[in-house]
């Protein structure tokens, strides 16, 4: 596992549409939070939001997280698979529901694009469910390959569909 000698401040979308969708996120999160070389940040608000690609299936919860790690891309890309199994990941076929779903949508600055990891995240800026929670937690970071800030992004998205902030559902620790 390659360990940097800085942090890096990555950014991740985090959605689950079956089962205890709460219960998942929460669970992820705090992986995350306990992951080798990784620390939880900041979390967003949870959104309930409209599946997009495949619409037969239920609604997701979703929200953003900033994460810092001294992992390398790659690597924290295989952290971030290894706690969807953890938390119950069942692979079923492309945007199909899931129990638990974790995207990398920005690492650092940096524009990566291998045939296992594409970051910035290549849909992310066509996507409300990704741009609303990550535009609470970082409206003004600016997409490396974009050149254009977060809430300029979700300002010019034209995905239409339905993200609603879900009151009363926190995935932030209480002191």
């Amino acid at each position: 596992m390659e360990t940097l000698q800085e942090e890096t401040e990555a950014y991740v979308s985090l959605g689950s549409n079956i089962g205890e969708r709460a219960v998942y996120l929460r669970e992820a999160l705090d992986l995350v939070d306990h992951a080798s070389g990784s620390s939880l940040e900041k979390v967003s608000s949870v959104y309930e939001t409209e599946p997009v690609d495949y619409l037969g299936q239920p609604r997701f919860l979703n929200l953003a997280a900033r994460v810092r790690t001294r992992l390398g891309a790659k690597d924290f890309l295989r952290q971030l698979k290894h706690i969807e199994e953890q938390v119950g990941r069942t692979h079923r076929e492309k945007w199909h529901e899931r129990e638990i779903d974790i995207d990398i949508i920005y690492f650092g600055k940096q524009i990566i694009n291998t045939e296992e990891l594409t970051v910035p995240h290549p849909r992310a800026r066509r996507r409300r469910f990704v741009l609303e929670p990550l535009n609470e937690l970082a409206p003004d970071f600016v997409d490396p390959v974009e050149s254009k800030s977060v809430s300029e992004l979700l300002r010019r998205c034209g995905d239409r569909s339905e993200v609603r902030l879900v009151p009363g559902l926190s995935m932030t620790r209480e002191s």
